[in-house]
């Protein structure tokens, strides 16, 4: 996993975007939204966010797909445990794929599987069923950055493998077909030095401009 939590102390104002614990496999991703956690998962969860550093205020959004809830239902009471302060927002659509625009893309996604992400990524796909990678970078990003402008704590964005792939190439320019496919828990962090806002995966950091 590239999501350095040790990498959160220290700091005033940060957020991360993580993907769902582990759920089961996937039979269809057009009817996905109710598949919640394996037990695993669950439990995972609930360590994932003790082992997250205290902060005093902490915010989490999360997808409305039933496995994201329970993600971050389980973050959340792991960083009580810790004795963060944690504010739990509903159903949070920029983090559940806001750029997919018909059913016929997700069709298209079960057809073609992991390639898929690649054809997209290049440009080859269908304006009319998924934005472009660009206007989609913006749909994500932009949500988790006027929050990060916002008094200081911690934020936690609870969302999807394609999300946070998007944003890893998109920002930092990491193809899956070198880095792997996102793991279950694994995601980005974002933190502001004065006015310069920062995404990081791993090792690699890049400066964000406030475009989106």
């Amino acid at each position: 996993m590239s999501l350095s939590l040790e990498a959160l102390k220290g700091k005033e104002r940060a957020a991360i975007i993580v993907r769902h614990a582990e759920r089961p496999a996937l039979t269809s991703v057009v009817d996905s939204l109710g598949v919640g956690l394996t037990e695993k998962g669950m439990a995972d969860a609930l360590a994932f966010g003790r082992s997250i550093p205290f902060f005093p205020v902490v915010r989490v959004w999360h997808s409305p797909s039933l496995r994201c809830i329970q993600t971050a239902e389980q973050i959340a009471l792991g960083m009580k445990e810790n004795g963060s302060s944690v504010l739990l927002f509903r159903d949070d659509w920029t983090l559940c794929g806001p750029y997919v625009k018909e059913t016929e893309c997700l069709l298209m996604a079960e057809r073609l599987g992991d390639r898929f992400m690649r054809e997209w990524f290049e440009g080859r796909m269908d304006p009319r069923i998924i934005d472009p990678v660009p206007d989609a970078t913006k749909m994500v990003l932009g949500p988790i950055l006027s929050k990060l402008d916002d008094a200081g704590g911690l934020d936690i964005h609870v969302s999807h493998d394609w999300d946070i792939m998007l944003l890893r190439e998109s920002l930092l320019g990491m193809k899956y077909e070198t880095e792997g496919w996102l793991p279950f828990l694994d995601g980005m962090t974002f933190f502001k030095t004065g006015a310069e806002a920062y995404a990081c995966y791993g090792k690699n950091q890049a400066l964000l401009r406030y475009d989106f």
